[in-house]
């Protein structure tokens, strides 16, 4: 575990303490609601991520797409400590997890998926695709370690999680870097027309959309303008309780690690880390006023 990582575990307590001593001087019971976010989970990981579901059950609720989306628009109420679970890229091993973890837990989830990642069909295609555009070298992050046993969702998982109950959400078409994209018309086919290219070849509305690379300094005030009248609820990778923000085309999501400890995780829960994304969603919610 790194410096930083170290000491924002270190804080679990003081800030649980913390926001305990909040709740029990308020006159109504405290409603959070922090969404969470992974992406592929490797088969020797299944383990340990479970472990962190299950470790979460006991004090957090699981709720569905649909009661996010009836909260996030004023028609029901939610009390107590609440989670979204969400998965960015589109990694076949997500249909994996949903079949053999989240179903039977009942747990329900948004998939978001590139458009154009979802319908290469050439295992070669796919490596290409992931190296360049999920894991591109000016990003400096390392591939990872199982490369070779990557692959995309198909349109028939992403039917089997459709009729389990999940939903599908839009992630671009091809996972740029959209504050590089200065043409409109190039913006649109990767916000809107990827969107409209899932609904069309699923049958259903897609309401969803989450930002490629998730950080402010990854979109842009035009890319938002786009997206904002295509879809009512937008997630963003910037961290923090959406039952205080109530902006459903702000969704902060918590991005979590699999080798990140359970602590760690409660940690950025209790919101330890959230200060560091405040400038950046100030900036990002300015661009709607």
């Amino acid at each position: 575990m790194n410096l930083k990582k170290y000491i924002i575990s270190s804080l679990y307590i003081p800030y649980r303490v913390l926001n305990r001593t909040k709740s029990f001087f308020l006159k109504e019971k405290r409603t959070r609601l922090r969404v969470l976010l992974f992406h592929d989970i490797p088969k020797d990981s299944f383990k340990h991520f479970r472990e962190k579901l299950d470790y979460l059950s006991k004090s957090w609720n699981f709720i569905s797409p649909e009661e996010f989306e009836e909260y996030m628009d004023g028609k029901t109420n939610l009390q107590g400590d609440n989670i979204l679970l969400t998965f960015d890229d589109g990694f076949h091993s997500n249909r994996v997890v949903a079949e053999q973890i989240l179903n039977p837990m009942g747990i329900k989830a948004i998939f978001f998926v590139i458009s154009q990642f979802v319908a290469l069909t050439e295992q070669q295609e796919q490596f290409k695709f992931i190296k360049g555009n999920l894991f591109p070298k000016w990003r400096g992050h390392p591939l990872p370690k199982r490369l070779e046993e990557l692959k995309n969702l198909s349109y028939g998982d992403l039917n089997f999680l459709i009729e389990t109950g999940h939903s599908i959400g839009s992630h671009t078409a091809t996972h740029p870097n959209l504050s590089k994209i200065c043409k409109e018309e190039n913006l649109k086919e990767e916000i809107v027309n990827s969107a409209d290219i899932l609904a069309k070849k699923l049958g259903i509305k897609i309401n969803h959309f989450s930002f490629s690379f998730g950080n402010v300094s990854f979109f842009s005030k035009k890319a938002f303008e786009i997206a904002v009248l295509r879809f009512p609820y937008i997630h963003t990778g910037m961290r923090g309780d959406n039952s205080k923000s109530f902006i459903p085309w702000a969704i902060r999501r918590d991005s979590i690690d699999l080798d990140d400890s359970l602590i760690l995780m409660s940690s950025f829960l209790e919101g330890v880390a959230d200060f560091k994304y405040k400038k950046g969603l100030g900036i990002y919610e300015s661009w709607n006023l």
